[in-house]
């Protein structure tokens, strides 16, 4: 991995209504034409910003155009406001649907700064929160309008908005890895302390491609492959398909990152582009790394890291600045980039009720026998 620390090529200001709350929390990007779907990890909604050119800067500006509440096209666990929750931590544009995930972790009180008394801080330290709409694994249809927007809708004809099924502190994706001889002890776990916690999210006609942040495995992280499709018997509800070596309804990928933990994915063609961070709640390092052709394999995999390509090294600050979401963008006439959004920006990204994402150049594939083969 180089040692420079990245520079961006361009800053992309985010306008937002809502005063401001969207911007201080974005924990996903998703592009598509001139839509950018992006979300905060806290409430349960989806934001819809729309590109316009910025004449003076010569730059580009996303306004915010919709808002679409996940309980209008999902049936959620929780739907009462301050309580609906859901940690979304992917999203992923595919076939026409936007596929959405909530982080499917558990989450430990922390003490506040200003708490009085011992008692009080060990007390907080010792409750775990287990908010049901964080276990939200599922897809909307996207409708194209003749404007160029896409809308996502909780019907389109037969496509049908969908999710996996809730359980009891979990879903049918958390049921599945409950023997799982690597990640069922960690699903107890919450996150931040190495538990399980999905932060990444891809998708190609039914596969999805979910990165963990957690566990890092003696500093192996881990990617989970699923092959979903429609209910047969249950609208609105998704199934898992079986996919892994013994009938599992998932595949592992076990991927060095210097002992990093996935906080995003996106598809650049057939790579896998990975943003890699630390498991604990610290600021760095934050690195991007592309797995060649990850498309194309078939099985579980353990790859070194002499056969993933390094990309960049992205900057981050102290206490702000938390690279969150990516998105590899194709500009006509120009190199391909990567899109970066933030979490707690610094008061330097902060415009009124908007922030600003920055533009890196992404490299290519670097040498071919660089790339790992299936």
């Amino acid at each position: 991995m180089p040692s420079e620390i990245a520079r961006p090529i361009a800053t992309v200001r985010l306008h937002f209504r809502d005063g401001g709350e969207t911007a201080a929390d974005l924990s996903v990007a998703e592009r598509a034409g001139d839509n950018l779907f992006v979300a905060s990890d806290e409430g349960a909604r989806v934001v819809r910003m729309m590109a316009e050119r910025m004449a003076e800067e010569g730059g580009t500006l996303y306004r915010q155009d919709a808002v679409f509440p996940l309980a209008d096209v999902f049936t959620l666990p929780v739907t009462i406001p301050g309580e609906d929750e859901a940690d979304i931590e992917g999203m992923a544009i595919a076939g026409g649907w936007l596929w959405v995930t909530g982080s499917h972790a558990l989450a430990r009180k922390k003490p506040e700064r200003d708490e009085n008394g011992t008692e009080k801080a060990l007390e907080r330290l010792t409750e775990v929160r287990c908010d049901p709409n964080r276990f939200l694994l599922g897809r909307i249809p996207l409708v194209s309008e003749a404007d160029g927007r896409l809308t996502p809708v909780r019907r389109d004809g037969t496509r049908v908005a969908g999710c996996l099924k809730f359980r009891k502190g979990g879903n049918a994706l958390t049921k599945a890895l409950a023997e799982d001889e690597h990640l069922a002890r960690f699903v107890a776990v919450p996150a931040k302390e190495n538990g399980f916690d999905v932060e990444g999210m891809a998708a190609h006609g039914d596969r999805v491609w979910l990165g963990l942040r957690g566990p890092v495995l003696r500093g192996w992280a881990c990617i989970l492959e699923l092959a979903v499709e429609d209910h047969p018997d249950v609208e609105e509800r998704l199934r898992l398909r079986p996919i892994g070596p013994n009938g599992e309804k998932y595949r592992k990928h076990f991927v060095d990152l210097d002992g990093l933990g996935i906080r995003e994915l996106s598809f650049d063609g057939e790579d896998l582009v990975i943003l890699a961070g630390p498991t604990m709640d610290l600021d760095g390092p934050v690195a991007v790394w592309r797995w060649t052709d990850a498309l194309s394999v078939t099985h579980e995999t353990v790859i070194p890291r002499d056969r993933l390509v390094p990309l960049l090294n992205l900057p981050y600050g102290k206490g702000d600045d938390h690279a969150e979401g990516i998105a590899c963008v194709r500009r006509d006439g120009a190199p391909p980039a990567l899109l970066v959004v933030y979490d707690s920006p610094s008061k330097a990204r902060r415009h009124g009720a908007g922030t600003t994402a920055d533009l890196f150049a992404l490299p290519s594939r670097y040498d071919p026998a660089n790339a790992f083969r299936a």
